[in-house]
């Protein structure tokens, strides 16, 4: 017992002791502080904060001093900490201070998050609410910085304030209200030389030349040696045809800045227009030295070069250009009569060597082309020593561009009834190369790519964690010939070369991916392109979609073994998925000629599965196909369904069990079927008139909803849908940011009574969880 006593004696003392020992070092450091010794003070309040971790006013002090020394990083490091502690209002103005830095470092959001606390818990409202302003304009919210500057003029109207509120105006291209603003501000405090000089530049937007040309006198009279107010109205003497007068400016303007290269450029234009061409060399020249990659200024110097007929000057010049641009688009006439005087002195006599890359011939000259090709490609290159003047196919001129010191040539040739083709390539002095290759003819059919790891859905989508930077993949490349290279997004993946049928592995780089191919091509040329969709399903959903992460799944049976084959569908999707590609929907799942056994697996597990695994809140099932409606029940007709055979059809009171097992997960479940009714077993009809619903709703947005919707044809689906053409119309047509089903409903409803059909049915699927939500389509815009 006296033992424990000690204990607890010589735990209470150190604690006292590192108490005094914190606050002592504080103290010393807030004497250096305030002598501004900021790399002493650092130290002490960091032997404070080591000796006490929850000494709030140590880490305060600390970020002051930090932010002193210009170490914004570690001052928002320590202010961050603060938000751990309970500090009082008194010093709440740190979060002024960390807004501040995360302007400076242009991390927007949590400025505007400190800001928050600020205004509402401080007396720095309209502090807070001026840097407000500039984050706003910095993330180019324009609408919203222009509200915070009112909130801020309401407590302080000053000059500041409307120069703020100006420039989002003139960002937001609302010049009138700019230029009102910018007057406000200039008629607030006549010495903001920086609100007269937007104003002087925006005066010049809006060709108002009289009031620019005022804006710009203002600036030089207050400041001689400001050179926005020279630069301005030279602009202005352009505007008026007085070249004099604006070289006379342009010129005051590089005496007060003489090393900024696009002053000498601008002055440059100014000689040329005013055919001053050597004037305008010198100042291009000046220009390119003081930026060597100044392309504009090439090209100008280049064409007064060719006024004063110094052609091999403007030739050099091109030549420039063409190096940067990789472009000959600038070079004129007098480029080519250059060139000319240089012809005779290059002359050579060497024939064009010819070499064909795609298909590469054999020792012998032969190549291979796939048996039932209409065509084929022929990839090739020339090489000579002077430039190429015409490339020819079987007597045919083929275009050709150059790489490097060679001539590239691509063209698709017609391999019908010929058995060897022509190459001629002449340069431009007529040195002629001729190459006949002979056709050899291959099986034409392309490798086959199974994806073994990681797993590919049916509609090609593999699924990863959104931190995922690499991806391993192991797969099969299938195919009757050897294969000659497999490709994944460029990389070359890794497989038995000698080997049929060979399986292949890579690792690649999937930042910033949404997809990647796998190429495969076997011996003969015949090649694969196997494209595979990235879905992470980690990444989070913008905040502007209320319906949270929302999938469509289209379904079109058109291709039956018993039933007549219909066109319908496919033409109807297709509608229908054009229509949707303005909307939020953030995956398509599209299956086509589905069995029966295809259709209860695909709803039973894999549909289960891919919403549990991807976080899917909102689903649009829509089926296309025949129907049936046997015994108050309907069925959607599989592609492999017997005519007489009720048990090979897919009831939809089997989907809606299939719905049972995942409804809890999903917050919207939207069915549409353009086949059949569904029903009284599956759907429970709305009683009354249709309720507009709207999405700004949160009971409508947020709260659970499973609907359907069935056109109503009894039997076979008629192969020309009124139902989808007015669905997809009103998605297209609809200018608003979201439009609800309950709307669409009306509109579909009333086309297909108006086309002696019988009323679609829409209400809620009968036995899942609905609390009177609704699905509504959000449009990107």
């Amino acid at each position: 017992m006296k033992t424990f006593t000690l204990l607890f004696i010589l735990f209470i003392s150190s604690f006292i002791v590192f108490g005094q020992s914190a606050k002592k070092n504080y103290k010393v450091g807030e004497k250096l502080k305030l002598v501004k010794e900021y790399k002493g003070a650092i130290e002490s309040f960091s032997k404070a904060i080591e000796d006490d971790p929850q000494f709030s006013m140590a880490y305060l002090s600390r970020a002051e001093c930090f932010n002193k020394l210009a170490e914004l990083d570690k001052a928002l490091d320590d202010y961050r900490k603060l938000n751990a502690f309970k500090i009082r209002k008194k010093h709440l103005y740190y979060r002024y201070n960390a807004a501040q830095i995360c302007y400076e470092l242009k991390i927007y959001d949590e400025g505007l998050d400190n800001l928050k606390v600020v205004i509402e818990q401080t007396k720095l409202k309209f502090d807070a609410y001026t840097l407000k302003t500039k984050i706003l304009i910095a993330k180019n919210e324009y609408e919203n910085a222009v509200e915070a500057a009112n909130n801020a003029l309401a407590l302080n109207d000053n000059s500041l304030l409307h120069f703020l509120k100006a420039t989002a105006y003139e960002k937001s291209e609302k010049l009138e209200l700019a230029e009102s603003e910018y007057k406000a501000a200039i008629a607030r405090n006549t010495l903001n030389l920086e609100a007269l000089t937007a104003l002087g530049f925006l005066q010049l937007r809006m060709n108002k030349v009289d009031d620019a040309e005022l804006s710009a006198k203002r600036i030089i009279n207050a400041d001689k040696l400001n050179p926005d107010g020279f630069f301005i109205r030279s602009q202005v003497n352009i505007k008026k045809m007085d070249y004099p007068g604006a070289i006379n400016d342009i010129s005051q303007t590089i005496m007060l800045k003489p090393d900024d290269p696009k002053l000498y450029y601008i002055r440059g234009t100014y000689y040329q227009d005013f055919t001053q061409h050597q004037n305008a060399i010198n100042d291009f020249s000046k220009a390119v030295t003081l930026n060597p990659s100044y392309v504009e200024a090439y090209s100008k110097r280049a064409y007064s070069y060719e006024q004063i007929a110094n052609y091999p000057k403007a030739i050099d010049d091109y030549k420039k250009i063409i190096e940067f641009s990789g472009s000959d688009s600038n070079i004129d006439d007098l480029m080519k009569q250059a060139q000319k005087k240089l012809y005779e002195l290059n002359k050579e006599s060497n024939k064009p060597q010819i070499v064909l890359t795609e298909p590469t011939p054999n020792n012998q000259g032969i190549l291979s082309v796939p048996q039932n090709a209409a065509e084929f490609q022929i990839k090739g290159f020339i090489i000579d020593d002077s430039e190429i003047a015409s490339v020819q196919v079987n007597k045919v001129d083929v275009n050709f561009i150059k790489e490097g010191k060679d001539v590239v040539f691509d063209v698709k040739l017609n391999s019908y009834n010929i058995d060897s083709f022509l190459v001629v390539a002449a340069d431009v002095y007529n040195n002629r190369q001729e190459m006949t290759y002979r056709i050899e003819r291959t099986e034409v059919d392309p490798p086959v790519i199974i994806l073994l790891n990681p797993y590919a859905s049916d509609n090609n989508e593999i699924f990863t964690e959104a931190t995922s930077q690499n991806l391993y993949i192991e797969g099969i490349a299938n195919d009757d010939n050897l294969i000659n290279t497999i490709f994944i997004d460029g990389v070359l993946a890794s497989y038995k070369v000698d080997e049929r049928n060979p399986n292949f592995i890579a690792t690649i780089n999937i930042a910033n991916k949404n997809s990647f191919t796998v190429t495969a091509k076997d011996v003969y040329g015949n090649q694969s392109n196997t494209t595979y969709t990235i879905n992470r399903s980690g990444v989070s959903l913008s905040n502007s979609n209320p319906m949270g992460r929302t999938w469509a799944i289209f379904i079109e049976n058109s291709d039956y073994e018993n039933f007549p084959s219909l066109e319908g569908p496919a033409r109807d999707i297709s509608l229908m998925r054009s229509a949707l590609m303005n909307y939020e929907i953030h995956n398509v799942i599209y299956k086509k000629n589905m069995k029966k056994k295809d259709l209860e697996k695909f709803f039973a597990i894999d549909l289960r599965d891919m919403i549990k695994n991807n976080g899917v809140q909102s689903l649009l099932i829509w089926y296309a196909g025949h129907g049936k409606f046997i015994n108050e029940t309907g069925y959607w007709i599989p592609v492999d369904a017997s005519r007489e055979d009720e048990f090979s059809f897919f009831s939809t009171n089997t989907l809606k069990a299939s719905f049972q097992s995942y409804n809890h997960l999903l917050n919207h479940t939207l069915l549409i079927t353009d086949a059949c009714e569904s029903g009284p077993t599956f759907y429970q009809a709305m009683r009354g008139s249709l309720q507009e619903r709207d999405c700004g709703d949160w009971g409508a947005t947020k709260l659970k909803s499973s609907q359907v919707f069935t056109s109503a044809g009894y039997e076979l689906a008629i192969d020309n849908s009124q139902f989808t053409k007015t669905f997809a119309n009103m998605l297209v047509n609809n200018p608003n940011t979201c439009i609800p089903i309950e709307s669409i409903v009306v509109k579909v409803t009333q086309a297909v009574a108006q086309n002696n059909q019988q009323k679609p049915q829409f209400g809620k699927i009968a036995g899942l969880s609905d609390e009177n939500g609704t699905f509504f389509f959000i449009n990107k815009k």
